[in-house]
Formats: C-alpha cells, structure tokens, sequence
C-alpha cells in the first residue's frame, strides 16, 4: 500500500522497529508527568448536516432530578468543540473507533464519502480504527478513500473529486490490526499508530469486530482475526519497547441502562466488549463503537477505561491521561460531551451550547449545494410523524422494538414485489432503519435516502412456517442478544427485531428468556401469528421480500434466510422501493401511521 507523506513513513518505521528492533524498557525519568487529552469520536456515518432534531436527556445539577433535553449533532458543531478542547491542551489527538463513513446520508453517499473524509480531516481526526461499514463498498474502495484519486467510473466534480476535481485521500489514517488481506496474507492498512507527546509515548492499535463478514457484503477477500489475541500482541511490543500508553480504538460495543449522559455507574453494562476487554493485557484505555451507545466506565477486573460516544457526531469522548514518563499511566479520566446546537436554550451547568465552526460549515455547505436539488424533491406526504423508538435517557435507536418507520419500510417492500411473485410478507433488519420521519407532511428524497441509505437489492426468499418461527426466534438468541443488550425495569430486553410488513401479526413473551443460544429460543406464541389474517401453517412455504444483506448474507445473525429454497433478485433497489411507495401518498390523500403489527403483553413499554 502506497503511503502519502512523511508522517505515515515515520508511523510505520517505528512500527517496524518495535516488531524487529527492541531494546527493552526505557529506565524510570524524574521528569514530572505529563498531561495528554485524546479526543475520540465513534459512528459519524457521514451526518455532517443534521435535519433529525436529534436529542440528548442531560442531568441538571442545580435541579436534582431533572432532565434537561439539548439538541444535538452537526460537523460544524462537532469542529467546534473539538477545536475547544485542542484549546485546552497542546498534548491533544482526535481519534476514532470506525464507521465514519458508510450507512450515510445522501449529503455524503452522493460524494462516495468523499465529503465526510474531507471534513473529518480538516476537523484533525487523525487516526481510527476501520469500522464494518467502511467495508461496504470493498476493499479496494478503502483503500482508495486512504490514499486518494477518484471513484472509477463517477462524474468528476459531482460524484468525485469535488474539491478541486481531485481527492487527495485521508488527512487521517486508517488502522486495521485484525484484518487480513487474502491476496497479500499482510494487513489491509496499518496495526498501530505511535505519538509522542512533551517526552511521552502513547501507542495506539486499530481494528474491527470479528464478525464484520457477518455486519457487511463488502468484507470479500478479507479474513479477521480474533481481537484479544492481535491486541495483546501488539500492547506487549509496545510495553517492551518502553511505550508508557496504550490506547486500543476498536469498533465493537456495549451498553448501559443508564438513562442520561455521562452515568459513570454504568448500570446493566454489558454486550460483546465487556468479555473483550476482560482479556485485555497491558492496555490503558479502550475507544469503542459500533453499539451507537454512551459510556463512561471503568473495568473493575482490569482497571481499563472504557467509552463509547453514542453516534452520528452527538457526542465527543475527552479522555485526559497523566502520563509519567518511563512509567506510565498514573492518572485517566474521561467525560462525554455533548454537541449542543440549542443556540437559545439554557443548558445545565457545566455544559456549553456550540456555535458552528465557521470554515467546517463552509466545507459542508458546498456538499450540500451539489445535490440539495435532488435531494429535496419531494417524493410524497405522511400524516402522522414516522418515528424511531430510542433507548431511554439517549438517541440511540432501540433494536429490539417495532418503529412505524421500520413498519412502512416493510410494507413499501411488499409492494415492490410484482404481482405474479405472490409475496406474503416482507422485513427489514432493524439496523437498516438508520432514521425516522419526526415531522409530519412532505418526505423529501434525501428524507427517504437518510432512513435506507445502503442501495441494498431486494430478494424474495421461500421459508416454510416452520421456519418463519425459527427465524423470528433468531431475534432474541445468541450474538443478537449479546451485540445488542439493553435492560428495562430489570427485564432482559435484548435483541434485534425484525421489521415486518402488515401481512405478518404475532405476539412474544418476555418471560420465556431472551439470549438462548441459537435454535434453542421459544418467545414466539405460536398460536397468534398470522400471515395475511390466516393462522401460520407449519407446512405451507411463505414467499417473503427483504433485502440482499438478510436474504443472500444471512445478515445481523438471521441464518434462517440461507435456508430458504427459490431465492431471486427482484431488480429492485430499497430506496426505489420507497420512492415508489411514498409516491402512492400525494398532499390530498397522506400515508396514515402503519398499524403495530407485533405484541408483548409481558414487555415493559418503551412507547
């Protein structure tokens, strides 16, 4: 892989000295310690604009019990801050744990991404992990986002390379210590990042979950390894080569109950990376992602600083290390902020509102521009607001919850299919639903391309009845529980929900224990589902429509779809399909709110 400058030549030779060259820890300094800040942020998905309202629940200290709610989230809002706390210590580095780009609106998917890692770059993002998404597009793509030149076969100047009609690449610099690439047997970009600040050293090593195969169609030729095993490895070279911290930015994540920002109780943590950071050795701190959750903790087995920043540029991680040179980490602490766009609102104290960055705001403007016309055509109307069910205290979206948005998604599905195809049913996985329709009225193109921006194809698939149940049951088991935990009034709440279309009715139980290993669930009441208002038949082969990430991949864990027999590409793409459907819903005659098609009487209520 080609590198661009003088500063990926001096990471990667010190890199190479560290596997080649050690010559054993350096001995202990009298010099005082030294302060560094890093600056971390997680799951941008190119939101460099923010149309959402999106929401924070904030504490009130001088109100004890109350909940202040801010408005959050903006790039130029996001440069703000960043350039505060680069303000307040000159020992500072923005890092990320992955997913920058990929699942994003159209402001950033319209420039192949481009756009999101222009800015990221000019707001000093300067090393982060790889996430699943930015796999989405292949490896080849990635690799060009890093090093630069246009997208083959885009409009340059619209498509790629909008700047200058040239794309210079990423001012920042990609690690992916677990990822292999099969043609080379070496890593698709760089394991570690070294920096040293005022006579300290912090390594840092990048990577991504395991199971991206399983989170991506773009993972081909591609093998991750096991993520405790790269991490420790390269955590003992750098304590051997006298590295004071080490810092692991990884995107994969957990969870807490806590219902407002900033609990660093951490109630009910837990998801894939409490393991994971259990078998930790020689690490300080680990920069999470992935679960679009808030945290602040600290392992009580290993002693590591752990945080997430929530998504889609709501919050930032301000980590602050007292580093004593030839020792180490003799002090960390960490807060999440939050990105306050609420230029009139009184916020709580110790929070600040943010004004935009004005050189940020620019850069996203002239995005904007290029395809505000296409983008904010408008496609049909709704009327009643589309929203998302979040998790309680956050704007993380609930997985394990039916969305009205989720609802009309599955049924715009359904209605794709042609007529001779005898569709019975149609799901989208929860994760595709990136967004809702807060308000209600005209749905814009770009309205449409935020909620479903993968350009997934869609398929129908046979199951039989018997299989539906297996596959619904594969909402609440296994690694569908463990990625995505989340408890409420102590009741295990765990999972992915699938989406389904109006054709498809049942009801759950709570009680019967989500998070068996798969094949071994038993939620679904058998007896009340219903399939276009008839009782399921065991027997009987269901035609059902969903996308190529469930259909051909199996994807988010549903292994069931591969199971199926008649798979068939319908020539469809999903945003087609919403298009196609809003546009059945003129200003005279609104799309009314999708009626709930799944039930738990045992369930706490989120809505």
């Amino acid at each position: 892989m080609k590198l661009k400058s003088f500063a990926k030549l001096a990471i990667l030779t010190l890199s190479l000295s560290i596997l080649g060259c050690s010559t054993g820890p350096i001995k202990p300094s009298t010099k005082p310690p030294v302060d560094v800040k890093i600056i971390a942020m997680n799951d941008f998905h190119g939101y460099l604009n923010r149309s959402d309202n999106a929401e924070l629940f904030l504490m009130d200290p001088d109100n004890p019990g109350k909940v202040a709610t801010v408005k959050v989230g903006g790039a130029s809002y996001v440069a703000s801050l960043v350039k505060k706390l680069k303000s307040e210590n000159n020992n500072s580095i923005v890092v990320g744990a992955g997913d920058f780009i990929g699942a994003s609106p159209a402001i950033s998917s319209f420039t192949q991404d481009e756009a999101t890692i222009n800015v990221m770059g000019e707001i000093g993002l300067e090393v982060s992990a790889v996430g699943n998404h930015e796999f989405d597009r292949g490896k080849k793509e990635l690799l060009r986002l890093q090093n630069g030149g246009c997208a083959p076969g885009k409009e340059i100047g619209r498509e790629t390379c909008i700047k200058n009609r040239e794309f210079k690449g990423a001012k920042f610099q990609y690690l992916a210590a677990n990822v292999i690439d099969d043609d080379t047997n070496q890593t698709l970009l760089p394991s570690t990042y070294i920096k040293k600040f005022n006579g300290v050293t912090v390594g840092f090593v990048g990577l991504t979950l395991r199971g991206t195969p399983k989170a991506t169609r773009g993972a081909v030729g591609l093998t991750f390894n096991d993520e405790i095993e790269v991490i420790n490895s390269h955590a003992a070279k750098f304590k051997g080569q006298g590295i004071e911290a080490v810092v692991v930015l990884i995107h994969q994540g957990g969870g807490t109950t806590a219902a407002t920002l900033n609990d660093k109780s951490c109630p009910g943590l837990s998801g894939e990376i409490v393991p994971l950071v259990q078998g930790l050795k020689n690490v300080d701190v680990v920069v999470s992602g992935h679960t679009h959750r808030e945290y602040v903790c600290t392992d009580k087995k290993t002693g590591i600083l752990l945080t997430q920043a929530n998504y889609y540029g709501n919050v930032i991680t301000d980590i602050n290390l007292q580093i004593e040179p030839g020792k180490g980490v003799i002090n960390k602490r960490a807060n999440n902020l939050p990105v306050i766009t609420d230029q009139n609102k009184k916020v709580p104290k110790g929070y600040a509102v943010l004004s935009k960055d004005a050189d940020i705001d620019r850069e996203v403007q002239m995005y904007d521009d290029l395809s505000k016309k296409k983008r904010s055509a408008i496609q049909g109307y709704i009327a009643a607001p589309l929203p998302m069910i979040t998790i309680e205290g956050t704007t993380a979206r609930n997985n394990n919850a039916e969305h009205l948005m989720g609802d009309a998604i599955a049924d715009a599905y359904l209605a794709s299919a042609p007529k001779e195809a005898k569709a019975d049913l149609a799901f989208i996985n929860a994760g595709g639903v990136r967004s809702g329709l807060n308000t209600a009225g005209p749905i814009t193109y770009d309205n449409l391309f935020g909620i479903a921006p993968f350009g997934n194809n869609l398929f129908y698939v046979d199951l039989t009845g018997e299989q539906l149940i297996r596959l619904l049951e594969e909402q609440w088991e296994g690694a569908n529980c463990r990625n995505k935990p989340l408890m409420k009034n102590n009741v295990n709440m765990c999972g992915r929900m699938l989406q389904p279309s109006s054709t498809l009715t049942y009801k759950w139980d709570v009680t019967r224990g989500p998070g068996k290993d798969f094949g071994k669930g038993n939620l679904v009441i058998v007896d009340s589902v219903r399939i276009q208002g008839e009782p399921l038949d065991m027997k009987k082969k269901y035609r059902i429509v969903t996308n190529s990430f469930l259909a051909e991949d199996g994807g988010d864990n549903y292994t069931v779809f591969k199971q199926g027999a008649g798979l068939q590409d319908m020539g469809v793409v999903d945003i087609e399909a919403m298009v196609n459907y809003f546009n059945r819903y003129p200003a005279s005659s609104p799309m009314p709110p999708p009626k709930r098609r799944i039930s738990c009487d045992t369930c706490p209520k989120f809505y």
